[in-house]
């Protein structure tokens, strides 16, 4: 075996995957945007799926009442939210869009999208509009992938304020190492 064969450990399959580096956890409004029917969740299994056309994507377990509405939308914002707001994303990850309205409880402000219906969250760094391109199941959570069709971003952003999450912990990203 080489050298650095003889520094590494086994694992489990679900520690390999809690071990995996922290990702951006994005705040995902959909619904009506004169608020009669919405929600926001919090959501921490996002993914590019394509550059060309540009896809991204979010999974959500079917107990929430965000799959509800994400099942009857043809759309949704993904929202990334700032350091500063971490409450405002516990509190849209763990109160129940059933019984709670979490802009209000979360003092979050749903603004009109511009090419969707759902709205997005004006507080956040960064606002991205999706449509439903394709839904599928895997495992315990449902993926909605979705083409973005427009992206706001906050003139003085810097994604060393973005919050990051991984296995309960949030932090924000590191300093730059190297730029190609």
């Amino acid at each position: 075996m080489g050298a650095f064969q003889d520094d590494k450990i086994d694992t489990d399959n679900m520690s390999s995957v809690q071990l995996l580096p922290p990702a951006p956890v994005v705040l995902v409004a959909v619904g009506d945007k004169e608020g009669k029917e919405r929600n926001i969740i919090t959501v921490g299994m996002f993914n590019l799926f394509s550059q060309k056309p540009p896809l991204i994507g979010i999974a959500v377990l079917t107990s929430r009442q965000s799959y509800k509405l994400l099942e009857e939308c043809p759309d949704f914002s993904i929202n990334i939210p700032s350091k500063d707001m971490i409450d405002k994303v516990i509190l849209c990850g763990t109160k129940s869009g059933k019984s709670v309205d979490k802009f209000k409880e979360a003092g979050l402000t749903a603004i009109p999208s511009k090419r969707i219906k759902s709205p997005k969250i004006e507080e956040c760094l960064i606002n991205i509009e999706v449509k439903k391109k394709e839904t599928f199941e895997k495992g315990d959570h449902t993926w909605y992938i979705g083409e973005i069709v427009h992206t706001d971003v906050t003139k003085d952003y810097d994604r060393s304020n973005a919050l990051l999450f991984w296995d309960g912990e949030f932090s924000t990203s590191g300093k730059v190492l190297k730029k190609l």
